[in-house]
């Protein structure tokens, strides 16, 4: 807090008299601030300054990125500026310098100085100066895309009002939110109405709605207390209808653009810690050492996940003790979110927005199963995928009423040069369930009407697209072919001798909406060596912005494919210039984990990618005799 301090006092000293505006999100108390006339942005919004009042200087101070996205949901109540100060206090440590990116509207054509700077680490510090007032919103939005790699950010669904304390938690990194008194009506926008959906955030006698909207009311954070429901009278609540836990969408939504698998350590260096109740706070404590205390909200932070990514897993204490029935809920299905392992006795009736299968996850695997590394990461890849399609900004939007996301097609290219391979390729395809896909197979100078291509044709029931490249075309020239007969907007290239989990299509689809890259892939970690019959086990690093994904894996979307000309037309080493000219046009490569797929490694000379096979024996984890395939592989033993 002694930066952010000493930052309003340089600009007070820097304006004299002059109007200076500070703006807080993420803390518990302001403190100091407070006598700096600091306005809370998760608080009561009442009596902030206009949008279009001036001011010499804003200043915007956040925790965390988290809370920072969450006070860019209400960007477009801050005033205009001609010096705009954002600063966040801590930052995980995969993070790299927040540089804005300011878009081509006029507003940013005054800009006449941009400083990006790390005072001190873990903090971050943006100031902009522009030669007229401009919105300072526009500032902290661009900076909140800066945390996030740059990704347009919006959810894509109806325009989202806002309404009442803390009701940024429900729509974070939205600066499309339209933000409006508790009281309504949400202010028109272009001569249209404000919002299609609004959250409202009530105590127990809430004002009546003014606007034309009919908004989706929830209870302020205070309100859900266990000391508040306890007392006389707090049956009300219930009676209400406000205090209703039983399905997710009565609770704010996990921020999984930033609370995400992203840094999770598939070897920790410390045992399993406790998640119970300290100073009225749900914390974190292992070995007798705090190591993260959440907010009385609730709200999990990106910060939170980074201080407990060593932990082996999470016990969860469920006595009412803690700050209230949310809060409980926000914790876990944040840490479950962010893929920490929970274990944990029964979950209390009242705890039903969990949602059954999360509920039952949590309390599937007992605390020694988390002693085996494998068994850990395999248990913390089912929670995560429960709690980030449950619980996300967009799933919690479409139980409140927006329309279901539209379908995301995805082309699997997959091309081939040995008939025999093409059914057991099909049947790794036949097994995908969660998500829709075409498949475009080139039969890379081999005849449709083969006995083996025809016979496994005829069995596969997905859409698929069969075309005969000449024998002659080179593999990357081949693969560009498939491409141009594709109808998906994400390109997905596939190998016909290795193995694919039943939810290996689904994962890269979820790992590219939480990472914001646009390309997503696995990496070897679970190799077969088929001419030794050895499984290895590699060790590898998952869940981070790379420069390596495994080839049989590479996910794109086609927007950025197209950008860079698809797949060099070379007869090998397609894979690793395809990334090369991604990253060179200033793309990400997200990495995610590894246990959905096996490499099958073979003849050396039967392989595009011509590594040896003492290369697959060196920096295992584990090695095993014969077919070991992971779990959540779903295959028995005797596959091969």
């Amino acid at each position: 807090m002694s930066l952010l301090i000493d930052l309003v006092r340089a600009a007070g000293e820097r304006n004299g008299k002059r109007r200076v505006l500070v703006y807080c999100a993420g803390f518990e108390t302001l403190g100091e601030l407070e006598s700096y006339g600091a306005m809370d942005l998760d608080g009561d919004l009442d009596g902030i300054p206009r949008a279009e009042e001036g001011a010499a200087e804003i200043l915007v101070l956040a925790r965390t990125p988290t809370d920072l996205r969450r006070a860019a949901s209400l960007q477009s109540l801050l005033a205009m500026a001609t010096r705009v100060v954002v600063a966040v206090e801590e930052t995980p440590h995969w993070y790299t310098a927040p540089v804005p990116s300011p878009t081509p509207a006029h507003r940013w054509r005054s800009l006449v100085e941009l400083r990006v700077h790390q005072p001190e680490a873990p903090a971050w510090v943006i100031e902009a100066r522009f030669s007229k007032p401009a919105p300072a919103g526009r500032t902290l939005a661009a900076t909140a895309r800066a945390f996030a790699g740059h990704r347009m950010d919006a959810v894509a669904a109806p325009v989202a009002g806002l309404a009442g304390p803390g009701a940024a938690h429900w729509r974070p990194g939205d600066p499309n939110a339209a933000p409006s008194p508790p009281e309504g009506p949400v202010p028109d926008r272009f001569g249209a109405r404000g919002a299609d959906l609004v959250v409202r955030t009530v105590d127990e006698a809430p004002p009546p709605w003014s606007g034309d909207e009919d908004p989706a009311d929830r209870p302020v954070a205070e309100l859900m207390s266990w000391e508040r429901l306890g007392r006389p009278g707090g049956g009300r609540i219930l009676q209400a209808g406000l205090g209703d836990l039983s399905e997710p969408r009565t609770v704010p939504p996990v921020d999984d653009r930033s609370v995400n698998p992203m840094g999770f350590v598939t070897v920790p260096s410390l045992g399993t810690a406790d998640l119970s109740v300290e100073s009225g706070r749900w914390a974190i404590t292992c070995d007798g050492r705090t190591l993260t205390a959440f907010a009385a909200s609730g709200a999990v932070t990106d910060v939170d996940v980074n201080r407990i990514r060593q932990v082996r897993g999470v016990r969860v204490d469920w006595r009412r003790g803690h700050s209230g029935p949310v809060a409980a809920l926000r914790v876990v299905t944040g840490l479950a979110a962010a893929g920490v392992p929970l274990v944990s006795e029964a979950v209390p009736r009242w705890a039903g927005a969990l949602g059954p299968e999360l509920a039952r996850l949590i309390t599937s695997v007992d605390e020694p199963v988390l002693k085996d590394d494998l068994e850990r990461e395999e248990h913390s890849i089912r929670l995560r995928r429960e709690a980030l399609r449950g619980h996300g900004v967009r799933a919690r939007w479409e139980q409140l009423g927006a329309p279901a996301r539209p379908s995301q097609p995805v082309s699997v290219l997959l091309a081939t040069r040995r008939p025999e391979m093409v059914g057991f390729a099909l049947e790794q395809l036949a097994r995908q369930r969660g998500t829709e896909f075409e498949v475009i197979l080139a039969l890379h100078g081999i005849p449709a009407t083969h006995p083996g291509v025809a016979g496994a044709l005829a069995s596969f029931e997905r859409p698929v697209t069969v075309f005969e490249a000449n024998e002659e075309s080179v593999f990357g020239a081949v693969l560009n072919e498939a491409a141009a007969r594709a109808s998906g907007s994400f390109l997905l290239k596939m190998d016909d001798d290795d193995w694919y989990g039943p939810d290996f299509v689904s994962d890269l689809l979820l790992a590219h909406s939480y990472s914001g890259a646009q390309v997503v892939g696995m990496v070897p970690e679970f190799v077969y060596l088929a001419s030794i019959g050895v499984t290895v086990h590699r060790e590898q690093v998952t869940e981070q912005i790379t420069n390596f994904i495994a080839g049989g894996t590479i996910f794109a979307e086609r927007s950025a494919f197209e950008a860079v000309g698809g797949f060099r037309p070379l007869p090998g080493t397609i894979d690793a210039q395809f990334q090369h000219a991604v990253q060179a046009a200033g793309g990400q490569i997200y990495r995610t984990q590894g246990l959905g797929y096996i490499l099958r490694r073979g003849n050396v000379a039967d392989h595009t990618w011509r590594e040896p096979i003492g290369t697959f024996l060196r920096r295992n984890k584990r090695q095993w005799r014969g077919f070991r395939p992971s779990a959540l592989m779903e295959l028995p033993p005797e596959a091969p």
